[in-house]
């Protein structure tokens, strides 16, 4: 049977009778006709399942399944937005989705590293930062530092570090976080992330667990 989480840059695809995990470019997934999932989340998977669940609420069931705390908060970070989630007493207290300061940073990094060769697992984390509103205003200031003698690997660990800073206070400015999504593999996002709190990777697939429980239902 297979489910998946349909991102807007990504989509992750989970064979959950081998367990088999396949991930592949969502850009690939609307071109191919022959992908159909029993259960998926995700706006690219609404027409693609026989069980559609809403993304915040396959992160929240996702994060109490791999997560044992009462008192947890986690974001998770995409292409195109940022979504949050803070629990008290395994209960969600709060929740919110953010679509503005969110707004493609995530894509944004990917295109600016593809462009620019940026080797993420050997970047430094930079003191300084660049203040991020959205992806289209990072990439031109980013840009603008290149422009102005700036080597662009150090540009791009200045918009890292101002993507960090509002995901930082979009989560409320908490003691310690957990992260989700796939900046869990970005060594660079993560050492800026531990200047403001700890930080605990779950990696690319918390939204999948939070689709497994439906399976048990077809």
């Amino acid at each position: 049977m297979l489910i998946a989480d349909c991102g807007s840059t990504w989509t992750k695809i989970l064979d959950t009778g081998s367990g088999e995990l396949e991930i592949i470019s969502t850009r690939e997934l609307v071109r191919r006709d022959d992908l159909f999932f029993e259960v998926a989340t995700g706006h690219s998977g609404k027409k693609r399942c026989s069980r559609y669940k809403n993304e915040l609420i396959a992160l929240a069931e996702g994060s109490l399944a791999l997560v044992g705390e009462g008192d947890f908060s986690i974001v998770d970070v995409g292409g195109r937005d940022v979504k949050f989630i803070r629990f008290a007493g395994r209960k969600v207290k709060k929740l919110d989705w953010n679509l503005a300061c969110g707004s493609s940073t995530g894509a944004t990094i990917e295109l600016l590293g593809s462009y620019y060769e940026v080797d993420f697992t050997g970047l430094p984390a930079s003191e300084k930062w660049i203040n991020v509103t959205c992806g289209v205003f990072g990439m031109e200031k980013v840009l603008e530092h290149v422009s102005t003698g700036t080597a662009p690997e150090n540009a791009v660990a200045m918009f890292l570090h101002g993507m960090v800073r509002n995901v930082f206070d979009f989560s409320g400015r908490p003691e310690h976080l957990y992260l989700s999504g796939g900046f869990c593999e970005n060594k660079c996002f993560l050492e800026t992330m531990e200047k403001y709190c700890s930080v605990a990777s779950l990696g690319r697939t918390v939204p999948l667990e939070g689709l497994k429980d439906d399976t048990e239902e077809i």
